[in-house]
């Protein structure tokens, strides 16, 4: 059998879907800097995990069988057993587990009545199926935790993120392995706002990816209500309006109304 190589970001060629492995292949994916093997042998799958290439690497790359050997040590190694020969395996894109707080490279001042759009991007996570059962999720690449709140009482456990928060669309970097939300913050408060933590509700929205292979989440709406430490949040419906033929392939981990308003908005932009 000769050497089924892909490469790019085309919709079609996305790094999620099924996976179509002959008994004892092995088959690898590079997923920006995250390396993926999956072998299917008799009655299991085995998955092998490396991240050990550069944190922005942007590219994708599924090889079938596997070229690049797999490491003697890798980052994680699972086997799944009892799965029986007729069980096919896929993979499937989600957000974090946790609101993310992305903290822009460089803070800026947003005044009273202003208003702002970002591009914010969040790491993907990777699922792995086996049938209809989920059996194992990882990040492309780990965050590191956060705590957020305004003490250490009161608030909950997130993912730290670095993120460029362009304002501009043609200025956002392509990454696999990232998911892109426009974020509309506005300042309805008479005091000036300091944006320099975001956290964005990652487990209540959907994922979309458009026909070029980027992946995205509807938008979402941060107002600073007036005379209140509170933001009222708004989530877009379907993809954003630049994407109107992107498909949906990843259904929110929480369900829950598309308002709804953030306590701590003092922790929330300090």
């Amino acid at each position: 059998m000769g050497v089924r190589v892909h490469a790019g970001s085309g919709h079609d060629s996305g790094w999620w879907g099924p996976v179509h492995l002959p008994s004892g292949e092995i088959g690898h994916w590079s997923i920006g800097p995250l390396d993926l093997w999956l072998q299917r042998r008799a009655g299991e799958w085995d998955l092998w995990l490396a991240r050990e290439r550069d944190p922005d690497d942007s590219g994708f790359r599924r090889v079938v069988p596997a070229q690049k050997p797999v490491p003697e040590k890798p980052a994680e190694q699972r086997r799944f057993a009892g799965t029986g020969d007729d069980v096919g395996a896929s993979l499937g894109v989600a957000l974090a587990d946790r609101p993310v707080v992305s903290r822009p490279e460089a803070p800026f001042h947003v005044p009273p009545g202003g208003e702002v759009i970002l591009y914010v991007s969040t790491p993907a996570w990777v699922q792995l199926r086996l049938g209809d059962a989920r059996v194992h999720e990882f990040p492309a690449y780990p965050a590191s935790d956060t705590w957020f709140g305004s003490d250490t009482v009161e608030g909950e456990l997130c993912y730290a993120s670095r993120t460029a928060a362009r304002m501009a669309l043609d200025e956002v970097p392509e990454r696999v392995h990232r998911i892109v939300t426009p974020l509309i913050v506005r300042n309805g408060s008479a005091d000036t706002l300091l944006l320099e933590r975001i956290k964005l509700p990652v487990t209540r929205l959907p994922v979309y990816a458009d026909p070029h292979g980027r992946l995205w989440t509807p938008g979402v709406r941060l107002e600073r209500e007036p005379e209140r430490d509170m933001a009222e949040v708004k989530l877009g419906e379907g993809p954003p309006a630049h994407v109107p033929r992107a498909e949906r392939v990843a259904e929110p981990r929480e369900a829950g109304g598309s308002r709804f308003s953030l306590r701590t908005f003092s922790a929330l932009f300090q």
